[in-house]
Parts: structure tokens; sequence; C-alpha cells
């Protein structure tokens, strides 16, 4: 149901925020383990598990599992929770240490390419359009994108409908959606996710700031 989906938005914005107001973590297991500690904290369950925590080098792994590994340079951090069994998704990366010239471009880059593609969401269309439309927004840099564009979130994290330009799903109002563009370089990967209500005008259920944040 839409009220436990926001519901379940509503606490992984809450956690990210306290994630960054109590930012003094040295790796990546430190992350998770916080986050994990709010699920808690919130009596809720993880959406998937183990959250997604990768930095440095690291940041480039699509799936990557949280280490040990001390935290240096783009963070990305993919999370979310199970509100009375209905889905969050989000995704932030951060930055430790302060971050190149090219690697703030690249940033906000992809981060205005994800708030276009949200704009783009309209009822009747197809949902492969806004994954073909999401690697001509990157230009060069859609060989460093290696994922589909999206899914459908609900009881599960991945469900249909599906955002791939294979897909012949229909955009449908009320559908929930996430939209997560990345960029997964040699040395470094950035992905920004959110977890969205299709409408005519798109709702964004996941609300935290997707400005860079550095420590």
């Amino acid at each position: 149901m839409l009220k436990y989906t926001k519901k379940a938005c509503q606490i992984t914005d809450k956690m990210f925020s306290s994630l960054i107001e109590n930012f003094n973590f040295r790796t990546e297991k430190d992350i998770e383990k916080f986050l994990k500690h709010q699920s808690k904290k919130y009596k809720v369950k993880p959406s998937f598990s183990p959250f997604i925590v990768v930095s440095g080098k690291r940041s480039n792994q699509i799936h990557g599992k949280p280490t040990k590994n001390k935290l240096n340079g783009f963070t990305v951090i993919d999370f979310g929770v199970s509100y009375n069994g209905f889905k969050s998704d989000m995704t932030r990366t951060i930055y430790i240490g302060k971050p190149s010239k090219k690697e703030l471009q690249d940033y906000n880059k992809l981060l205005k390419i994800q708030k276009k593609l949200i704009s783009l969401i309209k009822p009747e269309n197809y949902y492969c359009d806004l994954d073909i439309k999401a690697r001509l927004l990157l230009g060069k840099d859609k060989i460093y994108f290696n994922h589909s564009l999206g899914h459908g979130v609900g009881k599960k994290i991945h469900e249909p409908p599906w955002l791939r330009s294979s897909s012949s799903d229909k955009i449908k109002s009320n559908d929930i959606i996430t939209i997560e563009p990345g960029i997964y370089k040699k040395n470094y990967g950035i992905r920004i996710e959110d977890t969205i209500l299709v409408k005519n005008k798109p709702v964004v259920l996941t609300k935290s700031n997707k400005k860079l944040i550095c420590f």
C-alpha cells in the first residue's frame, strides 16, 4: 500500500539524516552497522542485506558488500527499509576528502541527468525510452553506466515494471519505481537513486539532500 511505502521512505530519509549528522565513521562496515542500528531504532527491517556501502576504488562496484576498508573519496550508500512489508530504496553518494574538479563535474552531471529523467516520467509512455534517454544524456560516459535505469519497488525490492532498454512495460500512474543512473569508472563510482511515485507530475518519495556532501 502506498502509505506504507511512503512511511518506509520517510524512515529511510531520517536514517540518512542521522548518518550525516553523526558522521564519524572510518570504514564501510561502520556505516552499515550504524544504518542497521537505525533500522532497529525505527523497528523496521532492511529492504535488503547487507546494505551496499563501497568507498574509494571500490565505489565502482555496483553491488559491493561493505568491508573494513577505510573510507576515502566517493562513497556510495545504497539502502532502504521495509515497513509493514513495503520497501524503500535510496542511494546517496558522499565524498570523504576533497573531490577533484573532474570528480565534481561527474557528480553534478549525474545529478542533473537524474533530475531530468525524473521530470520525463509520463504515464502512457514506455519505461524502455527512459533507459535509452539516460544513455543519450550521459553521452561519452554511457560506457560507464553498466546496469538498467531502475525497477519497480513494492513488497519486493526488485519487481516489475522494469526500466531497461528491453522492457515493454508501459508507464502507469501510481507505479512505484526507482530512477538510479550511475557512472562507474576505473577509480571511482557514483550512483544517485530515489524511490518515485508515478503521477502526471512524478512524486519523489525519498527526499534526502542530493547535493554532494563532503567530509
